[in-house]
């Protein structure tokens, strides 16, 4: 085969005159324009076959497993499937739960107002109010299809009913108005009667009081009075006293013959009721001394003795005396 020259052939080329820059420069502009374009297309081609195999992959159609034909039972229904599918398990074996919502807004039940919102509120209230307003007929709504005479006679109906609304209103105020006359009516009479029961339970008191009050002055009137009779008493057993010494002091001035022969007794009262003087004798009693009572000229008087003599008489009185009985006196007997 015939070789070629290589070496001569880079040097022949080596020796050849440059061409004028302006051509070159064009084509390797083209060049480098020609190249960008194909790996824009390039990858353009590569976007869309990544983009078709993720949608083939993404959307591939299940495959429908064919049931074979089996001749029917004499009941006329198909078998069952041999095979069960996992999803079918699941489904079988899985439990319901339905989570309770608690939040009035998931449909749950509202136990008290405090767990709406005030927006909830208001719409509970408007729902309320037109769930309480009559329902609107059909026929009394106006269309455009309906005669003049139809369109007044449907407005005279809406203005009855308007009309009829208002009355009931009215007439719901004034039922609300009576009610609350007779509430506050009933208020009035429970507090007279208040006013009126705490009236009497002080006339009760006072009448109490100024019963005890009276009482009290009649106690103070009657102790007092007892008193007076003591002293009464008292004085008199000192006037009393006082004559029977004067007596004493007239026999005294007697003959001694006749005092040799007197005869002494000792007297601790003199009273009018036979009470007075019980008491004294079973005082004197108490003391060792016993006495007894004379009765003359309605009185009772409490005597000691006789004694033989006026020494024997006055050593008692002493005795009496020291014992506390200081209203005993000597008398001589007649």
């Amino acid at each position: 085969m015939a070789q070629r020259d290589y070496v001569g052939r880079g040097r022949s080329t080596g020796t050849r005159r440059k061409k004028p820059a302006g051509r070159g420069s064009k084509s390797s502009k083209s060049g480098s324009g020609i190249s960008k374009l194909v790996v824009v297309l390039a990858a353009a081609v590569l976007v869309t076959f990544a983009g078709g195999l993720w949608f083939i992959s993404h959307h591939k159609k299940e495959e429908i497993p064919v049931i074979p034909n089996h001749k029917a039972n004499g009941n006329g229904l198909p078998p069952k499937p041999e095979e069960r599918w996992k999803y079918i398990k699941e489904l079988e074996n899985r439990q319901i739960t339905v989570p309770s919502p608690t939040e009035p807004s998931a449909g749950g039940e509202v136990h008290s107002q405090t767990q709406l919102t005030d927006e909830q509120r208001q719409l509970l209230e408007q729902m309320q109010a037109d769930m309480r307003q009559q329902p609107t007929q059909l026929n009394e709504v106006p269309w455009n299809e309906q005669t003049p005479a139809q369109r007044q006679q449907t407005l005279q109906r809406q203005q009855l009913q308007q009309q009829q609304n208002q009355q009931q209103q009215l007439q719901q105020q004034l039922v609300q108005q009576r009610q609350q006359q007779l509430q506050q009516q009933q208020a009035q009479q429970r507090q007279q009667q208040l006013q009126q029961q705490q009236a009497q339970q002080r006339q009760q008191q006072l009448q109490q009081q100024q019963a005890q009050q009276r009482q009290q002055q009649l106690q103070q009137q009657q102790a007092q009075q007892r008193q007076q009779q003591l002293q009464q008493q008292q004085a008199q057993q000192r006037q009393q006293a006082a004559t029977e010494q004067a007596k004493s002091d007239s026999v005294k001035a007697k003959p001694e013959e006749k005092a040799s022969s007197q005869r002494w007794m000792v007297q601790c009262g003199s009273f009018k009721g036979s009470e007075q003087a019980e008491s004294v004798r079973a005082g004197l009693a108490f003391e060792g001394f016993e006495s007894r009572i004379t009765t003359g000229g309605g009185w009772h008087r409490v005597v000691i003795g006789p004694f033989k003599d006026r020494s024997s008489a006055d050593s008692t009185v002493k005795r009496l005396r020291s014992a506390g009985h200081g209203s005993c006196i000597p008398l001589a007997l007649p």
